[in-house]
């Protein structure tokens, strides 16, 4: 069957609906769009805001630096150290950098940069402590237990053992192996202890008050070798050698 149209029907041209309906939807995404534009501005407003006062301005800026911790160093060579100069955004300190800054300072043995708001650096520190001295023609020279030497005195310190070694410091063998053997030693016979010599790693040697002397050796069996020197001291004699295990020396 052929359809047919009346003759009397109306046309309607479809373009113009077309072309609206396209301008609406035109319209309605762009408004959309706008909101969602306002909506990202307001939440990155005060992002923004809180970025400039932490990050620019000088509100939240360093106005101190504060030291705790120090004794041997005076604040002064501890803030000269930390070298961030007042003003600078307190967000923008790089605190590691300052620790190792402060970390060259020879007394430092620890140190930790913290951020105190509104404006405080503070550094708190944890100075080396002396196990042994090195004399020598300009004083006496401090050493740690760690064998780095970092101050200098004139005279050796009440308690404190003479180190002697040819070429003192952390990197040293026979330094690291002296002050193993003083460390290791009982309470007892440390006290006897005023000096520990050592030309190499196993030849480690302990001068005593009574200017006796204990042939050591190398570090290690210091159980065997302190109880076999505890009983050599209660005989005569000057020089005891308890380097072997299980065969003592005296003379």
């Amino acid at each position: 069957m052929t359809s047919t149209r009346r003759a009397d029907a109306p046309v309607v041209r479809a373009a113009p609906r077309l072309a609206a309906r396209a301008e609406s939807e035109r319209r309605a995404r762009r408004s959309r769009r706008l909101r969602w534009l306002g909506r990202c501005t307001l939440g990155i407003a005060p992002v923004l805001a809180l970025a400039w006062v932490l990050l620019v301005s000088g509100w939240l800026a360093v106005d101190r630096v504060v030291v705790v911790g120090q004794s041997r160093l005076a604040v002064a060579q501890v803030q000269e150290a930390v070298a961030v100069p007042p003003g600078t955004p307190l967000a923008r300190v790089d605190t590691r950098a300052v620790a190792d800054r402060v970390a060259r300072l020879a007394p430092v043995g620890e140190v930790q940069v913290l951020r105190s708001w509104p404006g405080t650096l503070r550094v708190e520190l944890t100075e080396r402590v002396p196990v042994a001295g090195v004399v020598g023609d300009g004083g006496v020279q401090l050493v740690d237990a760690e064998g780095v030497i970092f101050a200098t005195e004139p005279a050796l310190p009440r308690g404190l053992v003479r180190l002697q070694v040819k070429d003192p410091g952390p990197q040293d063998p026979a330094t690291r192996a002296a002050l193993q053997v003083h460390r290791d030693l009982p309470t007892s016979l440390r006290d006897r202890v005023r000096t520990v010599q050592a030309e190499t790693p196993a030849s480690v040697m302990l001068l005593l008050a009574d200017d006796r002397r204990v042939v050591w050796g190398s570090p290690g069996d210091t159980e065997t070798k302190a109880a076999a020197t505890e009983a050599l001291l209660r005989m005569e004699g000057t020089t005891f050698d308890v380097s072997a295990p299980g065969v003592v020396v005296r003379s």
